[in-house]
């Protein structure tokens, strides 16, 4: 056995540093959504092309109100054609979520709402036609009504138009394909305003991971603290095992590697988790416990000890992880503790 402040704590300075990565990467996103405008975000790549689900930005130039009906939408709700810097897209949104889009407190009357000399971006969120676990977010009679929608909409007509205009005298099949190509309509998404849950999760998220991370440094802290102070109490106690704590496990009196506890001298020890060094005369009671996962009742996944004194507080001690024989070997151990040391002993499986 070796001396080590560490013990017991070095699977949380793991998943403590893996946490920190974690909390720089969503504080500096949070940073960047909260300080930095749609515009710049935009500018710096973050943009709607066709090629993307999840949260980005656009460049709006119109909207277009469309007469589609489907039973999924709700009372207030109704589809828009949308014309950004890239192309077309078909936009779910209420009243509100216009008003929120566009930036504005009204909403303009009419069927066509014209935005391409406000220079407005602004942030979206990008429904995929299929979505996580094999969920469908845009059904086959829903895409048939986009592409109806798309054959009938003014704003792509206008568009058509324009490109006529442009090639002129060189409109061939192949250059008029190509050209309308270089903003397409893209219909197997859809785009909607982000709601509440988004902010929620681009601001409480990062607050949480980062809780979570000084959390378990506080609690590293504590156990490398409770593991000196223990080691300290030891070296008082028995000053040979100062320089050679490996003497506990040579001259122990009885001892278990699977729990991870033995009885030197006086003492019970325990070494599965944190160094824990308790002197047989300074407690009249153990209890003995199971650790079950949250998940499964049935699973167990930790044994401990409680450790219950007259004048402290009891103190929990975890001992070891499930293995098929402990219930057996910490009933032996209990046996011990009870008739050769007269403790009082109890158990809670």
């Amino acid at each position: 056995m070796k001396k080590s402040y560490l013990r017991g704590t070095r699977l949380k300075i793991f998943i403590a540093i893996n946490l920190i990565f974690v909390s720089l990467i969503a504080t500096r996103a949070s940073y960047n959504s909260y300080t930095k405008s749609a515009e710049t975000l935009y500018n710096e790549g973050d943009q709607f092309t066709g090629n993307y689900s999840g949260i980005t930005y656009i460049k709006l130039e119109a909207l277009e109100k469309l007469d589609i009906v489907d039973e999924k939408l709700a009372d207030d709700e109704k589809f828009y054609m949308v014309q950004h810097e890239n192309g077309f897209v078909i936009l779910k949104a209420t009243q509100k979520d216009i008003k929120k889009l566009i930036q504005s407190s009204d909403v303009p009357e009419g069927k066509i709402i014209n935005l391409k000399d406000k220079n407005l971006y602004s942030i979206i969120d990008v429904i995929e036609e299929k979505g996580s676990k094999g969920k469908t977010n845009i059904s086959s009679e829903l895409l048939d009504k986009f592409n109806t929608a798309a054959d009938h909409s003014t704003l792509i007509k206008v568009r058509i138009l324009e490109v006529i205009k442009d090639l002129g005298l060189d409109k061939t099949e192949a250059n008029y394909k190509s050209k309308l190509q270089e903003k397409p309509f893209i219909s197997n998404i859809y785009i909607k305003v982000p709601g509440t849950i988004y902010y929620l999760g681009i601001y409480g998220f990062p607050a949480a991971i980062v809780l979570a991370t000084l959390l378990l440094i506080r609690s590293i802290i504590k156990g490398i603290r409770k593991s000196k102070a223990e080691y300290e109490e030891l070296f008082i106690e028995y000053p040979e095992t100062e320089y050679d704590v490996d003497i506990l496990v040579r001259d122990a009196k009885y001892i278990n590697k699977n729990l991870r506890v033995l009885i030197y001298k006086d003492a019970l020890v325990f070494y599965g988790g944190v160094f824990n060094f308790e002197l047989l005369s300074g407690f009249s009671k153990i209890t003995f416990s199971d650790i079950r996962d949250s998940d499964s009742k049935d699973r167990v996944q930790d044994y401990t000890a409680e450790i219950h004194r007259e004048f402290e507080s009891n103190e929990v001690i975890k001992m070891c992880s499930y293995y098929k024989d402990a219930i057996a070997e910490i009933t032996e151990l209990g046996k011990i503790l009870k008739e050769e040391y007269g403790k009082e002993v109890e158990y809670d499986f």
